[in-house]
């Protein structure tokens, strides 16, 4: 037995252009990437590739695709505890011990 690796690239900028059949593929590529768990270049294509599916499968209902996201509750609790800078995350500093007593 022999082993193959296989690379498969799409455009997701071009979702719309592809047949259901390539669609379909781009999932499946999609949910099997083997980056890591938390991945968000994998998670933002995975999720630009099913809601390409959703726009089709409601057809003609213009569907709200952005207000909901799954990682909505993430980025909200994220928030809370610092802020992206420069592309890194910077924790919030605690406010001193007593600053509440104020």
């Amino acid at each position: 037995m022999t082993t193959h690796a296989i690379t498969i690239e799409f455009d997701d900028t071009d979702l719309t252009r592809y047949s259901d059949d390539r669609l379909a593929l781009a999932w499946h590529v999609a949910q099997a990437n083997p980056a890591e768990f938390g991945d968000h270049d994998a998670g933002e294509l995975t999720e630009r590739v099913g809601r390409e599916i959703i726009r089709r499968w409601l057809g003609t209902v213009p569907p709200e695709l952005w207000h909901h996201k799954g990682e909505n509750r993430y980025w909200n609790q994220l928030r809370k505890l610092g802020i992206w800078k420069d592309g890194a995350f910077v924790p919030h500093t605690p406010p001193p011990p007593d600053a509440g007593d104020r």
